[in-house]
């Protein structure tokens, strides 16, 4: 599995992994998936995400509160 997210990074490499190509970190020495990088980037993401949910929730009239 590539990992879109890791293309910009300089220790960004792909290789080989069974029958398809996949990220690899070099700064870890892991698979990108197992990587903190990745994993914090996709915490990230989420609060990012649920934080404007919250927001719009908030700020749509006539919308119940949760």
């Amino acid at each position: 599995m590539l990992i879109k997210s890791c293309f910009q990074c300089k220790f960004h490499e792909t290789k080989q992994d069974q029958n398809e190509q996949t990220s690899y970190c070099q700064r870890e020495n892991c698979w990108s998936r197992y990587s903190k990088c990745v994993a914090t980037k996709a915490l990230h993401q989420f609060l990012t995400q649920e934080s404007l949910r919250i927001a719009l929730d908030f700020s749509l009239p006539g919308v119940p509160n949760r």
